[in-house]
């Protein structure tokens, strides 16, 4: 068996307007995975086709250990102390049993190849080799709707849900509706202490909340969301507000000098994933400025960890 040469699935960031034939599973926040198994050979293969074997060498181990010939679908996801998906984890070192392979897919099995088949049929197949727990397990699928599993995402923290229709084919490479992702954004509103510029143009701002202690810290620059309008205004606010240092003690570098100073007046409301363990977001997107907002209110909540 060769090992190599499929492209992930992807699911279309779209509304679903009828759930009728859809399931729901988690978005698992960690690395895409392809997993090509040929008894004791395998291959962990990301999403860009890089092997992932001496990254995750016991996931391999273990795989190789089951006597499979298939190529299954996942996402290897890191687990904090409470059990909850932390890709924060993935980035630093984790422990090996920090780190499992959730499987929700299989292209092909025992020699067959399985991409036409509906959802349903490859499903079962997967139910019927991999366990629901454990180094590997079969990711599990949500009962409810999907108003009531977007809730329930939000509560435990994961990254979001995605919904796959039941008589859905695997289309390797492909973004399609048979499957949809729908992400959970936060928001919280911060204070703009800087904007990076780069030939006379305000591209991102530099964003900060107060803790609890008083300091004045440093989470994040922002530059998707920005619009032309948005950008013109920050031109304008940093020669209304400039500061002669950062308000931040933990301010991004300024070596190049393309960080502008201001004064930490100016409220934003930013959506984002998650803060990370180092209070920096991740992902955030810019929604509006919040101009009935005071600075002072703008305070890292333990609500918002």
């Amino acid at each position: 068996m060769r090992l190599g040469g499929f492209r992930p699935m992807l699911p279309l960031d779209q509304p679903l307007k009828e759930e009728r034939g859809f399931i729901h599973e988690i978005k698992w926040d960690g690395f895409r995975v392809l997993a090509y198994l040929d008894g004791e050979r395998v291959l962990l293969e990301s999403r860009r086709g890089h092997s992932l074997n001496g990254r995750f060498p016991h996931l391999a181990e273990w795989l190789g250990s089951q006597g499979w010939q298939g190529v299954l679908d996942g996402e290897v996801t890191a687990f904090d102390a409470q059990g909850r998906p932390d890709f924060s984890l993935l980035r630093r070192s984790p422990q090996p049993r920090q780190v499992c392979y959730a499987v929700f897919d299989v292209l092909t099995w025992a020699g067959e190849l399985l991409c036409s088949r509906p959802w349903l049929e490859r499903r079962r197949v997967l139910e019927r080799h991999v366990k629901a727990e454990g180094l590997v397990f079969l990711s599990p699928l949500l009962p409810g709707s999907l108003r009531d599993n977007l809730e329930l995402a939000a509560e435990q923290r994961w990254e979001g849900i995605v919904s796959k229709q039941e008589q859905s084919p695997y289309l390797p490479g492909v973004r399609s509706a048979w499957w949809r992702k729908h992400k959970i954004r936060r928001s919280l509103e911060g204070v703009v202490f800087g904007v990076k510029c780069h030939s006379g143009e305000a591209r991102s701002l530099a964003l900060g909340l107060y803790l609890s202690d008083g300091r004045f810290w440093y989470v994040g620059s922002v530059g998707s969301g920005l619009g032309r309008r948005e950008q013109e205004f920050l031109h304008h606010a940093s020669g209304m507000l400039p500061a002669e240092s950062p308000a931040a003690l933990n301010s991004p570098a300024n070596e190049d000098g393309s960080w502008i100073w201001l004064k930490p007046h100016l409220v934003a409301e930013v959506e984002y994933l998650e803060i990370t363990p180092q209070l920096r977001l991740r992902h955030p997107v810019f929604v509006r400025f919040r101009f009935d907002k005071k600075p002072e209110e703008c305070r890292l909540a333990g609500e918002l960890l």
